[in-house]
C-alpha cells in the first residue's frame, strides 16, 4: 500500500476555526493539545458547523481522557506524574534509554563515570537532584501540556535557586543517619558480611541516599513555597509520596536486618529508632 501525504497548510481552509487551529499548530511545529481541539471544535460548532462525538459535548469537568486512550490527567490543582517519574527514585527503575528518566540517568551514570566519580555516591546523586530539576519540570509541563492541562509557565531559568544542603539543619540530620548507615555496609563489606547480599540490605544501601537527597529536595521546595514560588507547590505533593515510600522501605529493610543471628543488629535496631524520630519531621517539612 502507498503512504498517504502528509497533510499541508494548502489543504486547509481559510474559514473553518478546526482548520486554522491545525494550521497553526503544524506553524508552530506541534501538534494540538486535547484542551485545544475541543475549542476549535466548538468555535466551528458556534458559526453553524455540524460537530459530534461524546468527546465534545461534554463539559470540561466531565471529560474522561481514559475514554479516549489518554493517561488519566485531571486538572492542574491534581495534576498526577506520570508513571515514568517513579525511575527517578526507584531503586529498580525500567532501565529503558528511551525512558525519559532512565536515558538521563544513564546519561548522568556515563558522566561521572567519565570524570572517574562514583556514580552511586552522595555527591554524585545530589548533583543529579540539582542538574535535573529544571529539565524534569520541563518534561512534566510539556507532558501536562500534551493532555490539555493549563500549568503556568515554569522554566529553568526563572527558578531562584534555593540555599545548599548544609545550610538546613534537618538535613544535616538525615545526612549524619545516612552517613552512620554507610559506615555499617563498609564494615560490613570488609569481612564480607553475608548479609549484605540481601535484598533488605540492597534496599538500605540505596534508599539511604534517596531518603537524604530527597529530604534536601523537599526543604527546597517549602523554600520555595514560603517565597511565592508557584514551583514549590508543584512538587511538594509528589515529593511528600516519595517520602513516605522512601521511610516505609527503610523501615522494613532495618527490621528484615535486626533479627538476633544478624551482626550489628544492635546498631540496625538503633537506626530504625532514629530513623522512625525523623519521621513526623521529614513528612511535616
Amino acid at each position: 500500500m502507498g503512504s498517504v501525504d502528509p497533510i499541508s497548510p494548502e489543504d486547509l481552509f481559510d474559514d473553518c476555526p478546526i482548520c486554522q487551529a491545525e494550521k497553526a499548530a503544524m506553524e508552530r511545529g506541534k501538534f494540538l493539545t486535547v484542551l485545544e481541539l475541543k475549542n476549535a471544535f466548538q468555535q466551528a460548532k458556534e458559526k453553524g458547523a455540524v460537530v459530534g462525538g461524546s468527546m465534545f459535548e461534554k463539559d470540561d469537568d466531565d471529560f474522561n481522557p481514559e475514554e479516549f486512550g489518554l493517561e488519566p490527567i485531571g486538572t492542574a490543582d491534581d495534576f498526577k506524574m506520570p508513571k515514568w517519574m517513579e525511575c527517578v527514585w526507584r531503586r529498580v527503575p525500567c532501565g529503558k534509554n528511551e525512558c525519559k528518566i532512565c536515558g538521563k540517568i544513564n546519561q548522568n551514570r556515563l558522566k561521572h563515570i567519565m570524570k572517574n566519580k562514583d556514580p552511586d555516591s552522595m555527591e554524585s546523586a545530589l548533583e543529579n537532584v540539582g542538574s535535573s530539576l529544571g529539565e524534569t519540570l520541563v518534561m512534566i509541563k510539556q507532558h501536562a501540556q500534551e493532555m490539555g492541562i493549563d500549568i503556568e509557565n515554569i522554566g529553568p531559568e526563572e527558578l531562584e535557586e534555593p540555599p545548599e544542603p548544609k545550610n538546613f539543619p534537618l538535613y544535616l540530620k538525615i545526612e549524619k543517619w545516612r552517613k552512620n548507615i554507610e559506615n555499617i555496609i563498609d564494615s560490613a563489606e570488609i569481612i564480607g558480611a553475608p548479609w549484605l547480599f540481601t535484598e533488605a540490605a540492597a534496599d538500605l544501601s540505596w534508599y539511604k541516599n534517596m531518603i537524604s537527597a530527597k529530604t534536601y529536595r523537599q526543604l527546597c521546595n517549602r523554600w520555595h513555597i514560603d517565597r511565592g514560588d508557584k514551583y514549590g507547590e508543584f512538587d511538594y505533593k509528589y515529593t511528600n509520596y516519595v517520602l513516605k515510600e522512601c521511610l516505609s522501605i527503610l523501615k522494613c529493610s532495618l527490621s528484615e536486618l535486626a533479627p538476633p543471628n544478624i551482626p550489628n543488629r544492635d546498631m540496625f535496631a538503633k537506626a530504625a529508632m532514629q530513623l522512625g524520630d525523623f519521621e513526623h519531621e521529614i513528612l511535616n517539612i
